[in-house]
């Protein structure tokens, strides 16, 4: 029983609440500080990107936030803080007066405990250094896989099918409207993929986001979708339909999927196919560092082959006006 009562007294006193309070507030310290970091591709700015991308709702391409996101994570501490102080504040108030020395020590031990959490964060953080450590493998990977047939609505409200984009690079995806966990970063590495690319490289590559929600993700609903990701069709083209007729064209792409009945969310695989200019799918890929460059790599390979084919076209034309001249 003794345990029992020095835990309860523990739990009841003062050095629990100043501790909880001294960590909320380094905690928000610590998110606070990630939150202003510069972003950048290794290091730790590569650890704040990350960290920024999952918890706040960042988005690297825009340097843009969720903030309703950046307040969840900063107040809910405080907000703790806060009930603590005022259910404790007679303990409190007391040793105020008679332990300031106490609780000094008190709040050191919650300082050193806030920094072990955040160095760990750090630490077990993804890091860029392996996805620049290996080559994308462009021709062990390459694919002929034919992709789904499917005629779609976008959020514009206009009908789409993989035959509109022949002769052009498709990258076909999955997400859903309402999703805040990876739907976001296969946006963000979306259009990471887009940006390494020339504007006139730009020209020839489509992505077409299938919804994961076709029950609730109607045009209108993608279309907010669309605003909140900032993309724009023509390039961008988020795709809905008949609940039947998208999930089978998510069963063909192989995205595997499944509602969580605690809470609503819809649990998924995230997928890259990346379709070439013949309409077969070459690469398949996913989140993650790795994958993040390789995306980029595909992408503009399958766009550069335009340019070849063009070039040796070029070639024989040019071999066959010389032998004319002869």
């Amino acid at each position: 029983m003794t345990i029992f009562t020095n835990l309860s007294q523990f739990i009841t006193g003062w050095r629990f609440a100043t501790f909880v309070i001294a960590l909320c507030v380094f905690m928000t310290l610590i998110l606070t500080a990630i939150l202003l970091i510069p972003t950048s591709e290794t290091g730790l700015g590569a650890f704040a990107t990350d960290f920024k991308t999952w918890c706040f709702g960042y988005d690297p391409a825009t340097g843009s936030f969720e903030w309703g996101y950046v307040a969840v994570m900063l107040l809910n501490p405080l907000i703790l803080a806060a009930f603590v102080a005022i259910v404790w504040a007679q303990p409190i108030g007391r040793a105020l007066q008679r332990r300031k020395w106490a609780m000094i020590s008190t709040v050191g031990v919650a300082l050193v405990v806030a920094g072990s959490m955040g160095a760990s964060f750090v630490m077990l953080g993804p890091s860029k250094v392996e996805a620049t450590q290996l080559p994308f493998p462009a021709e062990r990977l390459r694919t002929e896989l034919t992709p789904p047939t499917f005629e779609l609505t976008d959020q514009t409200g206009e009908r789409v099918s993989l035959d509109d984009f022949k002769g052009e690079v498709v990258l076909l995806t999955a997400i859903y409207a309402s999703c805040h966990t990876a739907c976001p970063t296969i946006m963000v590495q979306a259009r990471r993929a887009l940006n390494s690319l020339t504007e006139a490289q730009r020209e020839d590559v489509t992505v077409v986001a299938v919804t994961l929600d076709p029950e609730n993700d109607t045009p209108e609903r993608l279309a907010e979708a669309a605003v909140a990701h900032q993309v724009e069709a023509p390039e961008w083209r988020l795709v809905t339909g008949e609940p039947d007729e998208v999930n089978r064209v998510l069963d063909e792409m192989s995205v595997s999927r499944r509602t969580n009945p605690d809470t609503g969310v819809i649990e998924h695989s995230n997928l890259f196919a990346v379709i070439d200019r013949d309409g077969k799918i070459a690469y398949r890929l996913t989140l993650g560092d790795r994958h993040d460059t390789w995306l980029s790599t595909a992408v503009r390979t399958l766009v550069n082959e335009k340019t070849e084919l063009q070039a040796a076209t070029a070639d024989t034309r040019k071999r066959g006006e010389s032998s004319a001249h002869k």
